[in-house]
C-alpha cells in the first residue's frame, strides 16, 4: 500500500471516529425501550399503559393509568457484537477485519408514579439512560483503515452517554379522555478519541495533518418537552399519542492540544431528535394485553445528525443520518396470579445505507430488527420482580470510504453489529 495517498486515507478514517456505533445504540442511538418490563414488551406504550417506566418514556398520558404509588428500578446490561471490515485496492489487495473491544454497558432506569391527592392529576417522576454509543477499536496492521499512523488511523475510541429526567403530569379530564406533558431535562458526556468535528492541524509542520484528540471528554445539559394524550374507551381498546420535542443542548465543550500540546478548544453541537408516537393497545382477551406502537425519530432535522460530508478545513461536519420509522408489536400473558410473560418484536429503518456508511463507522444505526422477551413474578403483594432480554439482530451496512475529496475508489467499509441485554427490575406498590 506504498502509494495508497495515506493522507487522504487517514483524513477518513480519523473523521469516522465520533460518528461510530457502540454499546447503546438500538435504533439509531436511541434505546428502543426503559425498564425491564417496557423492554420486555419491545418498547411498546404510546397507547397501552403496562407500567410507570414505559408510560413516562413514551406517553405522559398514560400515567393517569398506572396504578397509584407505583415505583420502579431497572438496570440493563448492554453487549454489542461489533465489527470492522475494511479494504482498498489501491496500490494493491488489501482487507482486514477487527472487532471491537468495548465491554459491558450499564444502563440504569427509575420510575415512580404518585396520584394528587384527591385531584384528578397523577405525577410521576423518571430517570432513563436514553441514548449512547461508544466503541474500542485498537489499530491493526491488517487492517487498512487501522493501520498504525501514518499509513492509517490507528485505535479509534469514543463513548457518548445520555440520561433524561421527566417529571411528569397526567390529569384524567373524563371518564375516556387524559392528557400529559413533561418538561425533559437531560445531561450528556461525550468523550472521542479523534476528533473528527474540529478541523486537522499541522502544527508539527511534517506535512501530515492530524486531527485532536477530545478523549478527556466534556459535558452538556439539554432541554425540551414532552406532550401526549390518551383514550380510553371502555371496551377493550386503547389509543395513545405523544410529540417528544427535539433535545436542546448546550455545546459540547473540549480541552483539547494541537500536535505540538499547545492548546485547543473544540466546540461540537449535537442534539436528541424529536420523537413522534402513536399506539393502540387492546385487552379484549381474557389474561391478555397487547399493543402496538409506531413511532418518527426526526434525525433528519436535527444538530449533528442532520449535515454530512467535511467542510473546506477538512471537518467532519455531522452524521448524516436519515430520519427513521419504528413499528413496535407486543403481547403480554397472565400465566398465574404470580407470573406474567411478555414479548415482542419491533422494526425500524435504518439512518445510514451505502452512501453515507463511510461516515459512520462502525454505526449502531444499523440494526434494524429486534426480538424482546419477558417475565415478572410477583414475590409478594407489593413487590414484583421484573426481568428481560433483548436481541438486536446481526446486520450490516457495505460502502466506500469517504475523505474531503470524496469516495476513495476502490475502497469498502463495512460494519457488522448485533447487540443483546439483560434487563433486571424491582417494582414496589406502596
Amino acid at each position: 500500500m506504498k502509494n495508497l495517498d495515506y493522507r487522504s486515507l487517514t483524513f477518513t478514517s480519523v473523521a469516522i471516529a465520533l460518528f461510530a456505533g457502540g454499546a447503546v445504540a438500538q435504533q439509531g442511538h436511541v434505546l428502543n425501550g426503559v425498564g425491564a418490563v417496557n423492554q420486555g414488551m419491545a418498547g411498546v406504550a404510546t397507547g397501552l399503559p403496562n407500567d410507570a417506566s414505559g408510560a413516562i418514556q413514551w406517553n405522559p398520558a398514560t400515567v393517569s393509568a398506572i396504578d397509584c404509588c407505583d415505583m420502579q428500578f431497572s438496570m440493563e446490561l448492554f453487549q454489542s457484537d461489533l465489527e470492522m471490515y475494511s479494504a482498498v485496492t489501491v496500490p494493491g489487495p488489501m482487507s482486514g477485519s477487527t472487532d471491537s473491544d468495548l465491554g459491558l454497558a450499564a444502563i440504569p432506569s427509575f420510575a415512580m408514579v404518585h396520584e394528587l391527592g384527591d385531584s384528578d392529576w397523577t405525577f410521576g417522576l423518571g430517570a432513563f439512560g436514553v441514548a449512547g454509543f461508544g466503541v474500542d477499536f485498537a489499530a491493526d496492521a491488517s487492517n487498512p483503515i487501522l493501520m498504525p499512523p501514518p499509513n492509517g488511523f490507528g485505535q479509534i475510541f469514543s463513548d457518548y452517554q445520555m440520561l433524561q429526567v421527566l417529571p411528569t403530569f397526567s390529569k384524567q379530564v373524563d371518564e375516556h379522555w387524559s392528557f400529559g406533558f413533561a418538561p425533559t431535562i437531560n445531561q450528556a458526556r461525550l468523550s472521542v478519541h479523534p476528533a473528527p468535528f474540529a478541523s486537522p492541524d499541522d502544527a508539527n509542520g511534517d506535512l501530515t495533518p492530524s486531527y485532536p484528540s477530545a478523549s478527556a471528554g466534556a459535558d452538556a445539559w439539554g432541554f425540551g418537552g414532552q406532550i401526549g394524550v390518551f383514550y380510553d374507551s371502555l371496551d377493550d381498546w386503547t389509543f395513545g399519542a405523544s410529540y417528544k420535542t427535539t433535545q436542546n443542548f448546550e455545546t459540547f465543550e473540549f480541552n483539547a492540544v494541537d500536535e505540538v500540546g499547545m492548546p485547543r478548544m473544540l466546540k461540537f453541537d449535537m442534539d436528541f431528535p424529536a420523537i413522534t408516537s402513536l399506539g393502540i393497545g387492546y385487552t379484549g382477551i381474557d389474561r391478555w394485553k397487547m399493543g402496538l406502537d409506531i413511532r418518527h425519530i426526526d434525525y433528519a432535522n436535527t444538530d449533528g445528525f442532520s449535515e454530512s460530508g467535511f467542510d473546506m478545513t477538512g471537518a467532519a461536519k455531522g452524521f448524516g443520518w436519515d430520519s427513521i420509522s419504528v413499528v413496535a408489536l407486543a403481547a403480554q400473558y397472565e400465566a398465574s396470579p404470580n407470573l406474567t410473560l411478555r414479548g415482542g418484536l419491533s422494526f425500524n429503518d435504518s439512518p445510514i445505507d451505502a452512501g453515507n456508511v463511510g461516515m459512520n463507522l462502525p454505526a449502531p444505526a444499523i440494526i434494524e430488527q429486534h426480538l424482546a422477551l419477558g417475565a415478572t413474578y410477583k414475590i409478594t403483594e407489593h413487590m414484583l420482580l421484573d426481568v428481560a432480554w433483548h436481541h438486536g439482530f446481526e446486520n450490516d451496512v457495505a460502502g466506500e470510504m469517504q475523505m474531503p475529496t470524496g469516495p476513495v475508489a476502490g475502497s469498502t467499509v463495512q460494519p457488522t453489529m448485533s447487540t443483546d441485554s439483560l434487563i433486571f427490575g424491582l417494582r414496589l406498590a406502596l
